[in-house]
């Protein structure tokens, strides 16, 4: 496993290294940013060979866990990277299912969020969400489809942080209550995929998930254990209460099944940083939203 990250680790540094000075001539200004575009165009053809090294759930966990971080002799040029999953929080947008109806043990889930941390209205949050996610234009409260007060905004699949946080603002709107300003949704929530993966899953997930999961037992189970799970019976067999769970919103990585991982890299040169991040399926192998941060 430790060989596999330092192929990664060697991988990035090289494909960065070896752009950076191809733009030594640049003007100032531009370094950075020309640097970062010619490293993720290298990078893009690079990725697939040196990820084809995680083979598991082990490979898979041990590349999250540890940071990529290289600095050059002299100290000009600094690299800091981090892989994280996209499968870590329950994906708000399984609150309704493909075919429009809401996928009530999703809502189950969301709703115990509101025990840790309580708010005035949970019920209108729960109809602003869902009205948002479906693609129709009919209210299940008053106020509760946006889009009639703000043409600009659109329905469907909640993406993002951004998105969601206009949602919290009508909210506030509708409510008056700032409360759910509050509540840590970064530890609770993603975007993406259906299931959440085992190894990568946050604690405060798996006490959403398992209520019976006290918090020691549920940092011990993620945060702070040692060895990646690598099957569903070991998971079991380390939290029982977990099985009647499990199937419906868990997973064990295994290799050739699509998985998304999101890489925040920052670049130093010469004093000036550029943050990068994007996302790669390492099914498909494809770089995708790339953002300069």
């Amino acid at each position: 496993m430790t060989l596999v990250l330092v192929t990664i680790m060697a991988g990035i540094v090289t494909v960065v290294l070896s752009q950076s000075e191809r733009v030594q001539n640049l003007g100032e200004m531009g370094f950075v940013r020309a640097s970062a575009l010619l490293s993720l165009s290298s990078l893009e053809t690079q990725l697939p060979s040196m990820l084809s090294k995680i083979e598991s759930a082990e490979d898979l966990d041990m590349s999250m866990r540890l940071p990529i971080v290289m600095e050059s002799n002299n100290g000009d040029f600094s690299l800091n990277a981090q892989l994280s999953s996209m499968y870590s929080k329950l994906n708000i947008n399984r609150l309704v299912k493909s075919d429009g109806s809401i996928d009530e043990a999703a809502v189950a889930v969301w709703m115990k969020i509101f025990h840790f941390h309580p708010i005035a209205d949970p019920e209108m949050l729960l109809k602003l969400v869902l009205d948002t996610i479906d693609t129709d234009q009919s209210e299940r409260a008053t106020d509760t489809e946006i889009i009639w007060n703000d043409s600009d905004f659109k329905n469907g699949a909640i993406k993002d942080k951004e998105l969601f946080a206009q949602i919290l603002e009508r909210y506030i709107l509708l409510s008056g209550d700032r409360m759910v300003l509050n509540i840590p949704w970064d530890d609770y929530i993603g975007y993406e995929g259906d299931k959440i993966d085992i190894n990568a899953v946050t604690p405060q997930t798996l006490m959403l998930l398992a209520p019976a999961i006290s918090s020691e037992k549920a940092y011990a189970l993620s945060t702070y254990r040692t060895k990646a799970f690598t099957s569903k019976e070991e998971v079991l067999s380390a939290e029982p209460a977990l099985g009647s769970v499990f199937d419906q919103f868990l997973f064990v990585y295994s290799p050739g099944s699509s998985y998304t991982l999101q890489c925040d890299v920052s670049l130093s040169l010469k004093s000036r940083t550029e943050r990068i991040r994007f996302d790669y399926n390492l099914l498909d192998k494809k770089m995708r939203h790339v953002e300069f941060l």
